[in-house]
């Protein structure tokens, strides 16, 4: 127990002067060293300090094994994606939070509370405790680091600050080149970040890797969340087949273990094989299954929408893609998200407006698929405009566009080494 940080913490909460509280005690230079450690008290004066301050000692003593071992079923719970047992977890550690801050496991607590603030998504207190956190870091253990770095890393993939996420993973794994050992979700969400990224060969390299931690932690649920982005991976590097085979295995999982998640988002997955596969009435036949089975007017929802929709203009279904992306465009409020400029580009496309949809291309989607190194999207469109200056510009105006788009070019073949 740290009795120091419990007398400053009573103190400040009572708003006394160090003049006020040793007053007959102590002297104020000793007090000063107790409250910052650099002297050890006795425990008469302890007691003498804190009774002044009507606080028992009593009170404030806890159990430290049992909440150590609280707080390693927490953090297994949510590394199993379990949140009823994290959730009741959780809700008796936070009790103890007062007494624990006066302990040597002070930082581990508070780490692990904010981990479960960003597996529940609530990004608010989150942003709490990490302003809590950061300003002990220079006390911090190696271990504690490294745990605090790899939280770290999760709290920027929430925020979608993917380069930053990455950039703390690589510190915590110079931190503890084992990393993956101590915290076996290490390779799952550097993978996941890769993806977003779209860097497909190193997402498939730690989803490989990912797997097998998981079936040594006996982890079932991460175990189909890996193979689950996995068969992205070999879908966008055209193994098709091999991608197939992995989604049956997860969809035949899911039915035995009756997770409903897993399953509905091996349905889009296989959408987003058959699209792959030319296979476009049943790429809208797997996404409209998916579509109705979560939240309507989210991102993600409105992704699906933009898959079916460019599945119907594969199948020359134009005007039912001009109806079906017409209808969700205007039920969005944010028109400079990613997503919403994504169905603008479509419905521009499928109404054949070449001019409009090259200017739009040209001054708003071109300029967030580079900042997103959205590769596919990149090649596809500077290929669709090359075709347009051909045929309505200038020589000079086609060389400058030629320029740019080998430069594009380049950028998109290094970032796929």
């Amino acid at each position: 127990m740290n009795y120091g940080k419990m007398i400053y913490h009573h103190r400040k909460k009572l708003g006394w002067t160090q003049e006020t509280l040793c007053e007959g005690i102590c002297s104020v230079s000793h007090l000063s060293k107790i409250e910052n450690g650099t002297k050890e008290a006795g425990i008469e004066t302890i007691e003498l300090l804190l009774k002044k301050m009507k606080v028992e000692i009593e009170d404030n003593e806890i159990k430290l094994e049992d909440v150590m071992n609280q707080l390693k079923k927490l953090w297994n719970a949510i590394e199993r994606t379990d949140h009823e047992l994290s959730q009741l977890i959780f809700e008796n550690l936070v009790t103890k939070e007062e007494s624990v801050r006066y302990t040597n496991i002070s930082n581990e607590f508070l780490i692990t509370i904010w981990r479960y603030y960003i597996f529940i998504e609530d990004i608010k207190m989150a942003k709490k405790k990490w302003k809590q956190l950061d300003q002990n870091r220079k006390k911090f253990s190696q271990y504690e680091l490294t745990k605090f770095l790899f939280t770290l890393s999760l709290y920027y993939l929430k925020e979608k600050k993917y380069s930053d996420s990455l950039l703390v993973m690589d510190e915590a794994q110079e931190l503890a080149p084992n990393i993956e050992i101590e915290l076996q979700e290490y390779c799952f969400y550097r993978a996941l970040v890769y993806h977003i990224l779209n860097q497909t060969s190193l997402s498939m390299y730690f989803c490989n890797k990912a797997i097998p931690i998981f079936v040594q932690n006996n982890n079932i649920k991460r175990i189909l969340d890996s193979k689950m982005l996995l068969s992205l991976q070999l879908i966008k590097s055209s193994l098709l087949q091999k991608a197939e085979a992995l989604l049956e295995e997860v969809i035949d999982s899911s039915l035995i273990l009756s997770d409903r998640t897993i399953h509905i988002n091996a349905l889009h997955n296989l959408g987003f094989l058959y699209y792959h596969s030319n296979q476009n009435k049943k790429a809208i036949e797997f996404y409209k299954s998916y579509l109705s089975n979560i939240q309507e007017n989210t991102e993600e929802y409105y992704t699906v929408i933009s898959n079916i929709a460019n599945n119907m203009m594969i199948l020359n279904e134009n005007e039912s893609a001009i109806e079906l992306l017409g209808q969700n465009l205007e039920k969005m409020k944010n028109q400079n998200s990613s997503i919403y400029i994504r169905m603008k580009v479509l419905f521009y496309e499928a109404n054949k407006e070449e001019a409009q949809l090259v200017e739009y291309l040209r001054e708003v989607a071109l300029p967030i698929w580079i900042k997103l190194n959205d590769s596919d999207k990149l090649l596809r469109y500077y290929g669709m405009i090359s075709d347009y200056y051909e045929k309505n510009k200038s020589m000079e105006e086609q060389n400058n566009l030629l320029k740019e788009y080998n430069l594009i070019l380049l950028n998109v073949i290094e970032s796929r080494r």
